[in-house]
C-alpha cells in the first residue's frame, strides 16, 4: 500500500475510533515483509500513531468457511486468505456474496471490507474491531473530516525549505497538475488502473481556464519527460517534479497548496485535492477511477468534484 492508500485506511480507522470513543491503534508489521512500500503515515504527518503490537494483531482471527471449504476442494483455484471479497471474480465472488448477507463483516471482530463503495453499516461495528481492507470513500470519514485534515498535517521540517514556490503557490491563480505513468504503464497495472490519457488533462485545462483567470499550471509526475513531450498548453507552465521538488512529500505539499486540482486515477493526487483548503477550489478528476476492474466505485470522489471523461 502506497501513501495514499495509507491515508485512507488510517482516516477510516480513525473515524470509527472517534465514533465509537475507543483507542485506535494501527497494524504495520506487513511492511515489515514488503519491499516496494513502506509504512509513511507518521514519517510524513503529524499524526501519533499508536502501533499494535503483533501479539496483539494474533488475537483476531478470521473466520472464512467457505474460503476454508473451496480451498480444501479447489487447491489449484484458491480464494487468497486475506482477500477481499470483491477482488475475486465468478462463481467465488458469488459464493462470497452470499456468505456476506448471511454472515454479514460488520458483524465480526475481523471485518473484511467487503465491497469497494461506501457501507453505511461500518459504523456499526464493534468497539473491538480489526480493520482489513481499502475503504476508498470520503464517506467513511466525512463526519469527522476537521480532526483528519488536521491529522494529515506535513512535518514542517520536511517542508519549510520550500517556501519560494510556495509564496509564488499561493500568490498566483495555480492549478496543479498530477500526471501518473510508472508503474501504471506496467501490463498488470495498465490492465487494471489503466493510464489516463492526455487529452483528459487538456479538457480539463480547457474547463478551469474557463471559470478562472490567468491559470499557472504547476505539473507533478513520476514522467515529467513525457509530460514536456505530450501536454500542449497555451498557459504558463512550471514542472515541479524532480526540477524544484526531490522527493514525493515535497510533490503532495505543493499541490495542496494550488487553487485548483486536476488529478489522476491516483489516491496520491486524490488526497491532495482533497487536503486543499482553498474554499473555491475545483477539482476535476478523470471519470474511470479503474479501468477494466470490476469495482463499484461510486464513492470514491466527493459531490463537488468534477468528473470528466
Amino acid at each position: 500500500m502506497g501513501l495514499g492508500n495509507q491515508m485512507f485506511q488510517y482516516a477510516a480507522g480513525r473515524s470509527l475510533s472517534l465514533h465509537k470513543k475507543v483507542p485506535l491503534k494501527l497494524e504495520t508489521t506487513s511492511y515489515e515483509r514488503y519491499d516496494r512500500r513502506k509504512f509513511e503515515l507518521n514519517t510524513f504527518f503529524t499524526i501519533d500513531c499508536e502501533i499494535a503490537s503483533a501479539e496483539e494483531v494474533l488475537k483476531y482471527q478470521i473466520s472464512q468457511p467457505v474460503k476454508r471449504v473451496w480451498n480444501k476442494f479447489f487447491p489449484k483455484d484458491k480464494i487468497r486468505f486475506l482477500g477481499l471479497p470483491y477482488e475475486e471474480t465468478g462463481i467465488k465472488r458469488t459464493l462470497l456474496q452470499v456468505n456476506e448477507l448471511l454472515s454479514p463483516s460488520y458483524k465480526k471482530r475481523t471485518y473484511l471490507e467487503a465491497e469497494y463503495h461506501y457501507n453505511p453499516d461500518f459504523f456499526k461495528a464493534p468497539d473491538d474491531v480489526f480493520l482489513i481492507g481499502y475503504w476508498m470513500s470520503w464517506r467513511y470519514f466525512e463526519k469527522f473530516d476537521k480532526e483528519i485534515r488536521k491529522d494529515f498535517t506535513v512535518r514542517p521540517g520536511l517542508v519549510a525549505h520550500l517556501i519560494d514556490i510556495e509564496r509564488e503557490i499561493r500568490q498566483k491563480n495555480s492549478v496543479s497538475v498530477h500526471i501518473r505513468r510508472g508503474d501504471f504503464t506496467t501490463p498488470g497495472n495498465l490492465l487494471i488502473h489503466g493510464v489516463i490519457p492526455v487529452e483528459f488533462y487538456q479538457k480539463a485545462i480547457a474547463e478551469v481556464s474557463s471559470k478562472t483567470s490567468a491559470p499557472h499550471l504547476y505539473v507533478f509526475s513520476d514522467d515529467i519527460a513525457w509530460v514536456k513531450e505530450n501536454l500542449k498548453t497555451e498557459f504558463p507552465i512550471t514542472f515541479v517534479s524532480n526540477e524544484i521538488s526531490k522527493s514525493a512529500i515535497e510533490d503532495f505539499y505543493l499541490m495542496t497548496l494550488c487553487k485548483h486540482n486536476i488529478i489522476a486515477n491516483s489516491t496520491f493526487a486524490w488526497w491532495a485535492a482533497y487536503l486543499n483548503n482553498n474554499p473555491g477550489k475545483m477539482v476535476f478528476a478523470p471519470e474511470k477511477w479503474l479501468n477494466v476492474a470490476p469495482y463499484n466505485y461510486r464513492d470514491v470522489y466527493p459531490l463537488s468534484w468534477r468528473i470528466l471523461n
